[in-house]
C-alpha cells in the first residue's frame, strides 16, 4: 500500500486530503508542519510526501530538501497557491500542484509519482 504524508497548515485542508487519499485506498499521515513532517519521513517511511509552501516553522522547500537529503526514493510534491519555478529541481521537488477544492490533478499526480 502506498503511504502519503500531507503537510499543510490548515486544518480543513489536512482533513480534505486525508480523506480523500484514504478513499483512494492510499495510508495517509498527516501534520501542520515541517519538522513534524520530517520526523514522519523518517518514521513512516512515506512512498509521497505533499508540502504546502507556507509551513509555520520551516518552509516547504526546506522541508522538502530535508527529506530528499534522507530518503531520495520519497517522491516530494509541493502543494501551493504560488506558481512553480520553470525547473522544479530547484525546488528539490518531483512536482507542483496548484491547490484547489478540487483535488482531481493532486490525485492524479500521486498515482502517477506511487506508480
Amino acid at each position: 500500500m502506498t503511504r502519503i504524508v500531507f503537510a499543510d497548515s490548515e486544518p480543513h485542508i489536512r482533513q480534505l486530503c486525508l480523506e480523500e487519499l484514504q478513499d483512494e485506498g492510499y495510508e495517509v499521515q498527516v501534520t501542520g508542519r515541517g519538522r513534524e513532517a520530517v520526523r514522519l519521513a523518517d518514521t513512516f517511511e512515506p512512498d509521497v510526501v505533499i508540502l504546502e509552501m507556507l509551513l509555520p516553522d520551516i518552509s516547504g522547500l526546506e522541508t522538502g530538501r530535508m527529506i530528499k537529503g534522507s530518503r531520495r526514493d520519497t517522491r516530494v510534491i509541493i502543494y501551493s497557491y504560488d506558481l512553480p519555478p520553470h525547473d522544479l529541481s530547484l525546488w528539490g521537488a518531483d512536482d507542483f500542484v496548484v491547490k484547489s477544492p478540487n483535488l482531481d490533478r493532486l490525485k492524479a499526480v500521486v498515482r502517477r509519482l506511487a506508480a
